[in-house]
């Protein structure tokens, strides 16, 4: 199409049509029958009303009013416009709020991927910070494992993610560190037997895991194959709350860090959380965002997410205090 086409060039014979406004005067007058109180609902004069009504007909080369009816009645075409007006002005008000959004912020929305574990524990504190300290007027949550933000990322669904895989800073992206957790072994609360006995403790219990599918599944299980340990399995899921309900039936363990276990204990799940009896592994989280879009926002955000993190690390698992290395907390 060219752009003659999309943008005519106005004749000496054109009205001079104001599509916006004639159809905003159109849909009063077919809301309330009468072009005087249209026009005084409007704020403006019957003739001036009556006018972008002439403009829009001759525009269109259609009656949209018959005017020999009292009240007056719409005309076939007069129906097929009022049902396009409604959505066009539906979407010349969205487009006047996400304008008046810019007017206010260099950035009318964040879009932002959490990891499903940690999700309703960020939720609150990151809402505040991005609206009172940011100045972003509105954001949009996404909870899902790492490798649903990795694609959202590529696909740019989202402009940032709080993930667990490991993303170093490049060419494509910024990747800012959170903090480094270690693994334990979870138990069920009344567990009975030697923590340290994992010969025991696979005899009595079956494995619960996170599915190879994802990423704390593939390193657990790069772990256990590294440390020759192979126990027997009863489930496997794809989220921290399932895998955790499986140590919770007394039939299972599980090996799993403090940000998959911070849901299950807020809720009060009863467990025994004891250090890993073989060599330990840790994972990092981190912010990651595209390099050079939301540098800075993606810099204070870790520091965010570092302090709310900490929190409530030390209320749920005091016994873990220091254990959790922080590395966007400011210094002391």
């Amino acid at each position: 199409m060219s752009s003659s086409d999309r943008f005519p060039r106005k004749t000496g014979s054109s009205p001079d049509l104001n599509l916006f406004r004639a159809v905003e005067v159109f849909m009063a007058v077919a809301e309330m029958q009468q072009v005087t109180t249209a026009a005084h609902a409007l704020g403006m004069t019957q003739s001036a009303a009556s006018q972008h009504l002439k403009n829009l007909e001759t525009a269109f080369g259609v009656k949209f009013i018959d005017r020999s009816q009292r009240p007056i009645a719409l005309t076939h075409a007069g129906g097929v416009l009022q049902r396009h007006g409604f959505r066009l002005l539906n979407e010349i008000e969205d487009l006047k709020a996400n304008i008046r959004r810019l007017n206010a912020s260099t950035l009318p929305v964040l879009r932002m991927g959490l990891l499903a574990s940690i999700a309703t524990t960020l939720t609150p504190g990151l809402f505040d910070f991005v609206v009172e300290d940011l100045g972003v007027p509105e954001l949009i949550l996404s909870a899902g494992l790492a490798t649903d933000h990795r694609s959202a990322l590529y696909a740019r669904q989202i402009d940032l993610a709080v993930t667990s895989e490991l993303v170093r800073s490049d060419d494509d992206h910024h990747a800012i560190p959170v903090l480094d957790e270690p693994f334990y072994l979870v138990l069920p609360e009344d567990y009975d037997g030697d923590p340290a006995d994992m010969d025991e403790i696979s005899a009595r219990l079956s494995l619960v895991r996170f599915g190879v599918a994802t990423p704390v599944g593939r390193r657990t299980d790069q772990h256990l194959q590294r440390c020759r340990l192979h126990f027997p399995r009863a489930m496997e899921a794809d989220r921290a709350s399932m895998v955790v309900a499986g140590v919770v039936t007394g039939k299972c363990f599980a090996i799993l860090s403090p940000s998959l276990l911070i849901d299950a204990v807020a809720e009060g799940m009863r467990l025994r959380i004891e250090p890993l009896p073989f060599p330990g592994f840790r994972r990092r989280i981190q912010v990651v965002t595209r390099t050079g879009e939301h540098d800075a926002i993606a810099d204070a955000l870790a520091g965010q997410c570092a302090r709310i993190l900490k929190t409530h690390f030390a209320l749920r698992f005091p016994a873990l205090e220091g254990e959790v290395e922080y590395h966007s907390l400011p210094a002391a």
